[in-house]
């Protein structure tokens, strides 16, 4: 069982969400694995779909105890949004609002 480390290079999103801690995707793909988290292509499929935008990217986060992903849309106005999903079910996260 992996525990829940600080991530490797310790990325740190900016700004407001300077607790959010991404992992790299060696460790992403364990921890998908072992904790039997959501599917983060139909997380990332669904985010962008509920947005009306195109899918860029997914990233496995832990934002204190939480795991969330991280899923960037890019929007038909040339702006990328961010929204964040609770990584155990795929569900929008509490603790964040899309930006």
């Amino acid at each position: 069982m992996l525990a829940l480390a600080a991530p490797a290079r310790g990325e740190l999103a900016r700004g407001e969400e300077a607790a959010l801690q991404c992992f790299p995707m060696a460790e992403t793909r364990h921890l998908i694995a072992d904790r039997r988290l959501a599917d983060p292509f139909a997380s990332m499929q669904a985010a962008s779909s509920a947005a009306h935008a195109e899918p860029i990217a997914a990233k496995l986060c832990r934002d204190r105890e939480a795991l969330v992903y991280e899923i960037s849309v890019l929007r038909r106005d040339g702006r990328v949004l961010r929204i964040y999903l609770d990584a155990t079910n795929g569900q929008p996260h509490p603790g964040h609002k899309s930006r």
